[in-house]
This record gives C-alpha cells, sequence and structure tokens, in this order.
C-alpha cells in the first residue's frame, strides 16, 4: 500500500518537473522573441511610416489622374457639341442660293475657332 503511494508520488514528481522544464524552455523562447520584437520595434515604424506615405502620394496621383480624365471628357463632349452644331448648320445652308455662301464661310471660320479655343 505505501509503496504503491511512493510510485504514485514520484510519477507526480517526474510529471511537475518536465512541466516546470518545459515551462523555462518557453519562457526562454518568449524572452527571445521579445528581444527580437523590440528591436526590429523601430525599424518597423519607419517602414510603416514610408509606406503611409507612398499611400499617400499614390492617393494623390490617383486622385489628379481621375481629374485630369474628367476634365478631358468634359472637352471632348464640348468639342462634339460645336461641331455637330456647326455641321448642321453647313449643312442647313449648304442648300440655300449663292448668299448662303457668306454664311457658310462664316460658319466654317467660327467652327475653326470654335475647334481652337476648345484644345
Amino acid at each position: 500500500m505505501y509503496l504503491l503511494i511512493s510510485v504514485i508520488f514520484i510519477a507526480e514528481l517526474i510529471i511537475t518537473f518536465t512541466l516546470i522544464r518545459l515551462i523555462v524552455r518557453l519562457d526562454r523562447k518568449v524572452n527571445y522573441y521579445n528581444c527580437c520584437v523590440l528591436t526590429f520595434n523601430p525599424l518597423l515604424k519607419t517602414i510603416l511610416e514610408y509606406t503611409r506615405c507612398v499611400v499617400s502620394n499614390f492617393k494623390n496621383s490617383f486622385e489628379k489622374i481621375i481629374s485630369f480624365v474628367e476634365k478631358k471628357r468634359e472637352q471632348l463632349i464640348y468639342r462634339t457639341i460645336i461641331v455637330i452644331a456647326v455641321y448642321v448648320f453647313l449643312f442647313l445652308f449648304k442648300f440655300n442660293t449663292k448668299k448662303a455662301s457668306k454664311i457658310y464661310k462664316l460658319v466654317g471660320a467660327i467652327r475653326d475657332l470654335a475647334l481652337e479655343l476648345a484644345v
């Protein structure tokens, strides 16, 4: 009976020492990784600040590209409307008599001027 109790006690001691040894190893590993994190923390902070600047610059350039494309689209629409209106007037005045030829030349000049100003 006492032999059984002593065997169980020794087994519990062995298990306890094994667990303590594993806990000490894990503590050393945690301390090592903590030192690594503390060492690389300033470097990571610098990298994050640089990344933030890069993303900000990309955002600004992307917004500029979008505004440029919208501006060009508006210019293209404006030019298209002017050209269509001028050709409609040219088409209407083309079928008139010789008096309309002066108006035809005037509208052609206005069209050329509008195209120059639209650019």
